[in-house]
């Protein structure tokens, strides 16, 4: 079974990388009230998405940044 071209293994991953990658680009759109906090704190939650990102492109077998 394919979807496009791409086995259903390869197609799960390619939609989490999707939305996974707008959470990333864009934080305040998911995380109530993240306008509200300070610069710093902003900087703390970006800080630890980001590390989460890259457990996530580890765990979905991707090469650093490819994501």
């Amino acid at each position: 079974m394919k979807v496009n071209d791409l086995t259903p293994k390869q197609f799960a991953r390619r939609e989490i990388i999707k939305y996974l990658r707008d959470l990333f680009d864009n934080p305040a759109k998911y995380i109530k009230g993240f306008d509200s906090y300070t610069h710093r704190q902003q900087e703390e939650i970006l800080r630890f998405i980001s590390l989460d990102e890259h457990r996530i492109d580890k765990l979905l077998n991707l090469p650093m940044g490819e994501s």
